[in-house]
């Protein structure tokens, strides 16, 4: 493990090194994801406190709601991000093949060599919202609050990276460009921008028990609230989340190597 961290560490400063060369590009595009991000949490504010509340939800715990799904985006997004997004071009040009000969699993080399420190500016405007509405709804700080916030958000981060993970497999068959990644993280992932309490049994149903979504955000952020499981739903579940995200990116992770198992090179 030791030497796993140390070679995780020199991954990481390459990566720092090559991404913050041009350093007002970098912070351009730091500055740029907390306009974009923050007018997405002003719209949602401003929208829920016009209606005061939003199926039992105030603005402030959307906030939360939100913050929490974007915190957790950042850690899984951090590591998995690139290399999901980026696996179909590298195997199409053959770069992949060289990960192949790594003294590395291509798994941990990908993820390695795949970080992208660029997420600093959804984990730092995150954070800073998820701070804001937990003291405008005042929530108790005490230590068990806090494990339970830091354990519900590191689940939340397995379940990210375990889509991101999962959407990536596909290239190992179709080597095309992957729909698949924009299906479950763009189209399916916007469901969870509002509590799951305000559609049909059916989505909830799905984003609960099928595609598990809704333990990113709205499950952590019922817990750290005190708020009831859509009707009908197991009293347990907002207490799942850690376990739910292990669950899935073991899943993932088997899947991601089933998957290589299938992989023939492009030869390019």
């Amino acid at each position: 493990m030791k030497k796993y961290l140390k070679l995780f560490g020199a991954f990481v400063r390459v990566a720092f090194r090559i991404q913050t060369a041009y350093r007002s590009t970098y912070f351009a595009g730091i500055v740029g994801q907390w306009l974009s991000y923050g007018a997405t949490f002003a719209t949602l504010f401003i929208m829920v406190s016009s209606f005061e509340s939003l199926s039992g939800w105030t603005a402030d715990e959307v906030l939360l709601l939100y913050g929490i799904s974007i915190l957790s985006y950042s850690i899984g997004a951090a590591f998995f991000f690139t290399p999901a997004q980026g696996l179909s071009g590298k195997i199409r040009s053959g770069e992949f093949d060289a990960s192949l000969t790594k003294p590395l699993h291509p798994f941990v080399h990908e993820m390695f060599a795949g970080f992208n420190i660029g997420y600093v500016s959804h984990f730092t405007l995150s954070v800073s919202v998820i701070v804001f509405a937990l003291v405008r709804v005042g929530f108790p700080c005490t230590l068990l609050n806090l494990l339970r916030l830091v354990l519900v958000v590191l689940g939340a981060a397995l379940i990210q990276a375990a889509a991101l993970i999962a959407s990536s497999v596909m290239s190992f068959f179709t080597v095309n460009e992957n729909p698949v990644l924009d299906f479950l993280l763009f189209n399916m992932k916007k469901f969870t921008d509002y509590p799951i309490t305000v559609y049909p049994r059916g989505i909830q149903f799905i984003l609960t028990f099928i595609l598990p979504f809704a333990f990113m955000n709205f499950y952590p952020a019922s817990l750290l609230l005190g708020k009831a499981v859509p009707a009908g739903f197991p009293a347990v579940l907002p207490y799942l989340t850690p376990a739910v995200g292990a669950l899935c990116f073991a899943l993932s992770v088997v899947l991601w190597n089933w998957g290589l198992s299938h992989y023939k090179s492009t030869g390019s």
